[in-house]
């Protein structure tokens, strides 16, 4: 284990939950309903591509007005936002020991304003969001472009996810990922080499095991 790179929304932050909120309000705003198990489908992957799956009639530019509307709720929610305490206790075993990326379906500004509102920008040394990469989860790009931006092999990159698509583009980029019951039952997180229900759970010596297998 050379580096690890953590997902943000349902991972770092409780905010998969916000997301729905936020793009509820941005289609209303628009004149659309949409429920919660429409978007549910969609977790992990980027507004972009999850807008078009929803409306595939809509054009580019309507479907930019809406994801900038849900960035506005989103941000206005989550100003002064915690982490998750089981994020933290494995976050700060890891901190000044192994460099750390987030790769997020978020764009990367809000994952630049979420690390910000915790007050740990500087901690992790490469940040992807949305716009970083043509294809998102569950493709392997994102994940594929972290670890060269890391300049680190994607074999020896653990990933920490929390959506079924954010395993998947981990595990297709050839990556070891421990996913965290934050957001989906465990029993839609078996792909993952280890699943936990808090990253508190997670020793250094344990997360290096994973790569003896």
């Amino acid at each position: 284990m050379k580096a690890v790179i953590f997902d943000m929304d349902g991972v770092i932050v409780d905010t998969m939950g916000i997301h729905k909120e936020s793009t509820i309000n941005a289609f209303s705003e628009n004149g659309f309903n949409i429920t919660h198990k429409q978007i549910s489908q969609f977790d992990g992957m980027k507004s972009s591509e999850a807008f078009k799956n929803l409306f595939e009639t809509k054009a580019d530019e309507e479907i930019e007005a809406m994801i900038s509307k849900k960035y506005e709720f989103l941000k206005k929610r989550t100003f002064g936002i915690s982490p998750y305490s089981g994020f933290l206790s494995f976050f700060f075993k890891l901190k000044n020991k192994f460099p750390l990326a987030v790769c997020s379906s978020s764009r990367r500004a809000f994952v630049e304003y979420i690390l910000e509102q915790i007050n740990e920008r500087n901690s992790f040394k490469i940040l992807v969001g949305a716009e970083d990469v043509s294809r998102g989860k569950p493709n392997p790009e994102p994940y594929l472009k972290t670890a060269e931006l890391l300049n680190v092999l994607p074999k020896d990159c653990l990933v920490i996810e929390d959506s079924v698509a954010g395993i998947i583009s981990a595990k297709a980029a050839g990556m070891k990922c421990i996913a965290v019951t934050n957001t989906f039952d465990r029993n839609f997180l078996l792909d993952a080499d280890l699943v936990v229900d808090s990253l508190a759970e997670v020793s250094i010596e344990q997360a290096m095991g994973l790569f003896k297998n």
